[in-house]
């Protein structure tokens, strides 16, 4: 005998190769007709609409952010605060200072222009979140902040 037992054992011979064939079959139909969803040539992505590549060109760009840069002085241990290259040294200042480019821009027409922090990895939290709330005090709520630079 092939299978080496005892014959009594199993009482009933059942030749097992056609159904192994038929499920191979059946495995092979399945897997042809299966639809994949087809993923090549798309990435799904939830980007701002009114930022990116565009076509046309866009008539009279304003150049500069409104950028909040936030520098770590260590012979001091303070943060210096620079808002469209000048120096702010008080919360007061920071937040007049703002509001007034703010209204420049928009006077011009650009009523969505964020507020962007860039904060150097030394700067403590504590002191980008009081930026934070200053935008957030005088009614600024696009606030941003920036991705640090690679490598540093």
């Amino acid at each position: 005998m092939a299978h080496g037992g005892d014959s009594g054992d199993n009482p009933v011979h059942l030749n097992v190769a056609p159904m192994v064939d038929i499920i191979f079959c059946l495995c092979i139909f399945f897997m042809c007709s299966f639809q994949f969803k087809q993923l090549e040539g798309k990435l799904e992505s939830w980007l701002p609409k009114e930022r990116g590549v565009f076509v046309d060109k866009v008539s009279d760009p304003i150049l500069e952010d409104i950028r909040v840069f936030m520098t770590w002085d260590e012979t001091t241990g303070e943060t210096i605060r620079t808002v469209a290259a000048r120096r702010v040294n008080t919360n007061e200042e920071l937040g007049l200072r703002l509001l007034e480019v703010i209204n420049k821009y928009r006077m011009l027409g650009r009523t969505d222009t964020p507020v962007i922090v860039d904060a150097e990895p030394r700067v403590p939290w504590t002191k980008v979140v009081e930026v934070m709330d200053i935008c957030k005090l005088n009614r600024l709520d696009k606030v941003e902040l920036a991705a640090p630079i690679p490598g540093k």
